[in-house]
């Protein structure tokens, strides 16, 4: 069931590699998801980022009866490195897995104006699984907040699955260096 989570948060941070800067604003429907992130013209700064995710709620419906209910997770809290490169092509972010999303969703609407972010995405998955997300939030070059809602249908014996969740992320620092044996070296600039 974390899969719909998943698919809204990596639509938000391939899309935190876009920020509104001074007259620069999107708004597109029926759009792809790669679309949307190829008319960004303004960047985040590039860096570490920490990013924090939170199912507020999470509700599974359909299924047999006794059915135990998902548990309350915990806020996962992660870093990752945002590259220079995927600042200036964060269409490129869905790599590594991730192309089932540009092949199976559209953004109904979306629109990043005045430091907000408003969006309408469906996804048509090809096993019949179905996902409506919306997303709303706020952004600027060095933070994101974002509470998405979504529904997944389609999913075996019936069942459908809503969630509710929260994404804080914040740039800290610069990237850390890792060392030609693969060791993180947390000094570097």
């Amino acid at each position: 069931m974390r899969s719909t989570a998943s698919i809204a948060i990596v639509a938000l941070l391939a899309l935190v590699a876009c920020n509104k800067q001074s007259g620069d604003s999107v708004s597109m429907k029926n759009a792809s998801l790669e679309d949307v992130a190829k008319t960004q013209k303004a960047k985040i700064q590039p860096g570490e980022w920490e990013v924090t995710v939170e199912m507020v709620d999470q509700k599974i419906t359909g299924g047999p009866s006794g059915m135990p209910v998902p548990p309350k997770m915990p806020p996962q809290t992660m870093k990752t490195c945002i590259t220079p490169d995927q600042v200036n092509r964060p269409e490129g972010m869905f790599s590594g897995g991730m192309d089932g999303l540009k092949k199976n969703c559209t953004y109904d609407s979306f629109a990043m104006v005045d430091g907000k972010i408003d969006a309408n995405m469906h996804c048509n998955m090809p096993n019949g699984m179905k996902i409506q997300a919306v997303n709303s939030g706020t952004f600027s070059a060095t933070e994101l907040s974002s509470d998405s809602t979504s529904t997944l249908t389609g999913l075996p014996g019936g069942m459908s699955s809503s969630s509710h969740t929260r994404m804080t992320a914040k740039r800290v620092g610069k990237c850390p260096a890792v060392s030609p044996a693969g060791v993180v070296d947390n000094a570097a600039g």
